[in-house]
């Protein structure tokens, strides 16, 4: 799949509302709630521009106000009580209110970033309902929100493996000559989940496979926790 949505800049830092791609219930098919019925918040528009990304977030373009946004949520008759922030890139724009309203009806929260923005001021890190997943595409991520990460996720393609198993490049995003996606900070405790990329091959995939299973066995970093398979569950049981 090669990505032909345009990169957006950092939107206005608090309009009151947020840009929505869409918002929908499925099942969470990667990281640490994989297998979890669980209401997506797709966020428009994203700073990168990864050649491999498999995510449409730009066709349509809803404003909405953290309330909005709960009603919609509430009306998928979703009642699992996850909720999952992604895009796009969520850091784009100031999430913070919408990430509190939604803590106060009841739900946890994850929110999926690529890394390279700073976190939005306020969000709960410290509270047990949220969760920051930061999966790197670009060789530098903010120190704000790299050591803020509770999860890393990686994501992994035959012959682009380093040594310590995770991956050279992601989603075949480029990079400075001689540098490599970012890492976990030296000494970061938490989990790091490997996924093989979808290259919408049967023989590129199983060569994937194995690839994200051999960097899982045998991958070791400077971080403090373990390295875990993911296969992008949701994909494999025709969710979106």
């Amino acid at each position: 799949m090669l990505n032909t949505q345009t990169p957006l800049p950092p939107a206005q830092e608090d309009v009151g509302t947020l840009d929505v791609h869409s918002i929908f219930l499925t099942i969470q098919g990667e990281g640490p709630y994989a297998g979890h019925p669980a209401v997506f918040i797709r966020l428009h528009g994203c700073n990168l521009q990864c050649p491999g990304c498999d995510t449409e977030y730009t066709d349509s373009l809803l404003k909405l106000t953290p309330d909005m946004i709960a009603r919609q949520v509430r009306d998928t008759g979703h009642s699992a009580g996850l909720i999952v922030i992604t895009g796009g890139e969520p850091f784009r724009q100031n999430i913070t209110a919408t990430v509190w309203h939604l803590i106060s009806q009841g739900y946890n929260v994850q929110v999926e970033s690529n890394g390279v923005f700073a976190p939005s001021t306020g969000l709960p890190f410290d509270d047990e309902r949220f969760t920051l997943v930061v999966s790197p595409k670009t060789a530098k991520i903010h120190p704000m929100t790299a050591k803020a990460a509770h999860v890393y996720k990686y994501v992994i393609c035959e012959s682009n493996v380093a040594e310590d198993g995770l991956p050279i490049s992601a989603l075949h995003h480029p990079l400075p000559e001689g540098r490599t996606v970012a890492r976990p900070p030296v000494g970061w405790v938490g989990e790091v989940y490997i996924n093989p990329m979808d290259e919408y091959s049967t023989r590129l995939n199983e060569n994937n496979y194995k690839a994200a299973v051999n960097a899982v066995m045998n991958g070791t970093g400077n971080w403090i926790g373990p390295m875990i398979l993911g296969v992008q569950m949701h994909k494999i049981v025709g969710l979106p």
